[in-house]
């Protein structure tokens, strides 16, 4: 009679953690895919609706203890941080509404690090991500390089996005053994590539530089990645029209408007960190920046942002927000490189895990590559991408026999 109850109790747990994955991939689906762009549903909120579903499941099922670990220590401190800023922020209410933004990520990310616990439930969390990347650009493509909004409002958001999503189509792709998953795969690559090159994103080219740079460069079989990649930029360039190439041939031009207008913006986020070490606030800097502009703009700027994610960073979150950021991504890269070099013996499940640490290198180069010229710090994708690092290490060290890297001592 025991052994039955506690067989049922086991099947009840399981049946719950099922509801909580299944959930977790629908807040996924709705944040990124955005439902009410072409459904009349946007005065019912999904993004909320989809998040209360994770909070009851995160207090009903001990979801805070079970996510414990050193990057989600870091994120909370941040978010204390921001949370800090608040009362002493020139405007309170750009601080408030950072701190509440970004705290509205915290229900999936638990979400993700506790429900993706199996390597059967990282594939399909993963076929779940790639499809919404290929929607998004679709999406893109449909739309000359622009996104729905929100986090795809222009088209150097979009191929932020879309440069961290290639790496795991790519990889993956080499990991399938089923033919029509690589297919879907390589699919979704070519999607995603046509829709970089379509936003006529300067940014969103050095990314995609930079990311296959990487994909070579980590790739366990360079050759044929090389070739691959060969391909890749042959389509690209077929793809593109002359407007395209003489746009991305002034990449390196510093005296282009927009390039020499960054510049001067880093320039004033540089002043500004000099002045306040230890932060402005959240979104606080294109309110200071009228300040700090000097004669290198001819005209007052309020509400200019620093188009850069570390230049966003340095001066509204000061140095205890540098050391947070760089523990984070400190933490990121040992969980990343203790799954590639992990010395168990290689089985399909092992292999799987390799290609998700190689990918997850080139996605994060691909991101900081874009992102060092769009303000994308309180964007979810890093964050998102941290709980899914987190995630995988925990199933690599569980394969292992132990306990997972990231897990806070």
């Amino acid at each position: 009679m025991r052994v039955d109850s506690e067989k049922m109790l086991k099947d009840e747990n399981s049946e719950i953690s099922n509801k909580w994955f299944y959930f977790t991939i629908l807040c996924l689906l709705v944040d990124y895919g955005r439902p009410q762009d072409f459904l009349p549903i946007g005065f019912l909120r999904p993004g909320m609706l989809a998040i209360i579903p994770l909070i009851i499941f995160i207090f009903k099922d001990k979801g805070l203890a079970l996510s414990k670990s050193h990057q989600l220590r870091m994120i909370w401190f941040i978010l204390l941080l921001l949370a800090v800023y608040i009362p002493f922020a020139l405007n309170g209410t750009y601080a408030y509404r950072t701190f509440s933004d970004m705290f509205k990520f915290m229900p999936l990310i638990i979400s993700i690090v506790v429900c993706v616990n199996s390597v059967e439930r990282l594939k399909v969390f993963m076929r779940f991500y790639i499809g919404v990347m290929t929607y998004v650009a679709l999406y893109g493509l449909m739309h000359n390089g622009v996104g729905s909004g929100n986090y795809f409002a222009d088209e150097n958001d979009i191929s932020l996005y879309i440069n961290m999503v290639i790496p795991f189509c790519y990889f993956l792709a080499m990991a399938e053994t089923n033919k029509k998953i690589r297919l879907l795969y390589f699919s979704a690559l070519i999607i995603g590539l046509m829709t970089v090159v379509i936003s006529f994103s300067r940014g969103g080219f050095v990314g995609l530089v930079v990311m296959f740079s990487i994909v070579w460069f980590v790739s366990p079989r360079k050759m044929l990645s090389l070739f691959l990649i060969c391909v890749l930029a042959v389509v690209a360039y077929v793809y593109s029209d002359d407007t395209y190439k003489q746009e991305m041939s002034t990449v390196t031009d510093q005296s282009e408007g927009t390039a020499n207008a960054r510049l001067m913006s880093w320039a004033s986020a540089w002043d500004m960190f000099l002045d306040y070490p230890l932060g402005v606030g959240g979104n606080n800097f294109q309110v200071h920046f009228p300040d700090y502009q000097g004669d290198r703009f001819k005209r007052g700027m309020w509400g200019r942002v620093a188009h850069s994610l570390w230049f966003t960073l340095i001066p509204e979150l000061g140095i205890i927000g540098i050391i947070l950021y760089f523990r984070l991504l400190k933490f990121n890269l040992k969980d990343i490189l203790s799954i590639r070099f992990n010395k168990a013996e290689p089985n399909a499940d092992e292999k799987y895990l390799e290609a998700m640490s190689i990918a997850f290198l080139a996605s994060l180069a691909g991101f900081f590559a874009s992102a060092t010229f769009i303000s994308v710090l309180y964007y979810p994708h890093y964050w998102y991408m941290t709980a899914i690092i987190v995630a995988t290490a925990r199933i690599g060290y569980s394969l292992k026999g132990g306990s997972s890297g990231s897990m806070p001592t």
